[in-house]
């Protein structure tokens, strides 16, 4: 039976170090990738084809929810596990929604790990034991109660939004995206006119309680 194969996004070096150690020692298991942002784990999602991708919610430049909007939207194949140290069901269910199959918390035991991959793979879901009951109650209430004003952003734009959230100027975020910086200069007046924002402030704690950017 052929190994597992893996890739670990998640931008802290001595994370994805302690996780492909662990993953490696398990038999049948493979990591084949590392990348420290959403752009780099679509990369190698598109390149690479793996099974499994373990990524983090926040990370730079792309975080690791919009990064699997964009996957879901290009429909690759590969299953989505985040692992974080956000045991807030306001996140998990933003994970879930971008097409996760799967949420864990960072200060799990490897266990959970373990039953997280047996059922993604086995195109079940699976929430680590200490938010699952948070993330369900706040489940039957989502459609009753949507106000995810994000979704009135395009994914570009959500984009953009948290780069310019985490203070990169215009030209920064044009060399980032491979865009003239007049394109940018008109997706952040858009945005701001979406959303209402009347400062640099308004978006930046929009960003945070978004869970785009942490304060």
């Amino acid at each position: 039976m052929p190994p597992i194969r893996m890739i670990l996004a998640d931008d802290h070096k001595i994370v994805r170090q302690g996780m492909r150690s662990l993953l490696e020692s398990h038999p049948g298991f493979e990591v084949i990738g590392e990348a420290s942002d959403g752009e780099g784990a679509l990369k190698l999602m598109e390149d690479l084809s793996p099974d499994i991708a373990f990524m983090d919610v926040m990370m730079p430049n792309l975080n690791g929810i919009e990064a699997a909007k964009i996957a879901r939207q290009r429909g690759l194949k590969t299953k989505l596990i985040f692992l974080s140290m956000h045991a807030n069901s306001t996140y998990a269910v933003r994970a879930l929604q971008s097409g996760a199959l799967a949420y864990v918390l960072k200060d799990s035991d490897f266990t959970e790990i373990l039953l997280a991959i047996q059922n993604v793979m086995e195109g079940r879901r699976y929430l680590s034991a200490a938010i699952a009951d948070e993330v369900f109650e706040t489940l039957l209430h989502v459609n009753m109660n949507n106000n995810d004003t994000l979704d009135v952003l395009s994914t570009r734009e959500r984009e953009i939004l948290q780069l310019i959230a985490e203070g990169n100027t215009n030209i920064v975020i044009a060399e980032k995206l491979t865009l003239s910086v007049r394109t940018v200069e008109a997706h952040r007046a858009h945005i701001m006119a979406k959303m209402r924002f009347n400062s640099q402030s308004d978006l930046v704690r929009y960003a945070i309680q978004q869970g785009l950017i942490t304060p």
